[in-house]
């Protein structure tokens, strides 16, 4: 039987690249260097704009390595995922040389709303008012102590509608609620949601209060039938009683020590 000759893998190519620089608190990283290290465009470099994003053009594969690096953060090298029919992105994300501040612990979790919502929720909507634990996940490829999660807990809550992301660089605190909201029982059929992002710098490990502005909806509804448990959130005309609703860009978020 004749030897079969094993045949070199070929690596897809593409001749546009498309790239993203953010640092572990999700921010973009505005005037990061991205050089290529290898394969034909190797030595050709260019600069993350003012929304963290650049481009470069060459041929590239699976095996060209890029290097990103900017003063304050560490290094970072990796490889492109081909996908020539789905175009190709790549994302670095940057570690800051400062070390992550430990969030983990006990607090209790206080929303405020915009004064701008004041003549559109009730009063006892404004302010909400939570126990929470943050403890620290462990995603594939971030650094330990960039990750956390706030588990607030109470009869009130659902049992899956009742967990807020925290991301962190440094000092800086971003929080999630985009994809998942919080979701409150007030009353029998009566509901409060929360969405939306925030930020701000914790100071230093172990602060007892961390104030973060945050952007988003404060939600209030009361609805015709009970919603159940796990149940996706949406107060439309056909199921609402009263329906209540601020979209702001001021509201507060305080995360104070126990």
């Amino acid at each position: 039987m004749p030897t079969q000759v094993q045949q070199p893998v070929v690596q897809p190519t593409v001749s546009q690249l498309t790239g993203l620089v953010m640092d572990t608190a999700n921010r973009s990283v505005a005037g990061a260097g991205v050089e290529v290290l290898s394969g034909p465009q190797a030595g050709t470099s260019t600069t993350s704009d003012s929304a963290g994003k650049f481009s470069l053009t060459g041929i590239f594969d699976g095996t060209t390595r890029f290097r990103v690096s900017k003063e304050g953060y560490a290094a970072a090298t990796q490889a492109i995922n081909v996908a020539p029919a789905y175009g190709v992105s790549i994302l670095f994300v940057m570690e800051a040389l400062a070390a992550p501040v430990n969030i983990a612990g006990d607090y209790t979790l206080t929303f405020i709303a915009d004064s701008a919502c004041a003549d559109q929720l009730p009063s006892e909507m404004r302010t909400r008012t939570y126990p929470a634990t943050i403890v620290p996940q462990h995603p594939l490829n971030r650094p330990g102590n960039t990750r956390f999660a706030a588990m607030l807990s109470g009869p009130s809550f659902d049992s899956y509608y009742h967990m807020m992301s925290i991301a962190v660089a440094g000092d800086y605190l971003s929080f999630d609620l985009s994809d998942n909201y919080l979701l409150e029982e007030v009353a029998d059929e009566a509901y409060f949601a929360i969405g939306g992002v925030g930020g701000g710098s914790a100071g230093t490990s172990g602060a007892s209060t961390i104030s973060a502005s945050f952007q988003g909806t404060f939600d209030y509804c009361v609805m015709k039938s009970e919603l159940e448990d796990g149940s996706h959130y949406n107060c439309t005309p056909d199921v609402a009683v009263v329906h209540a609703q601020c979209a702001a860009k001021n509201h507060r978020l305080i995360l104070t020590r126990r």
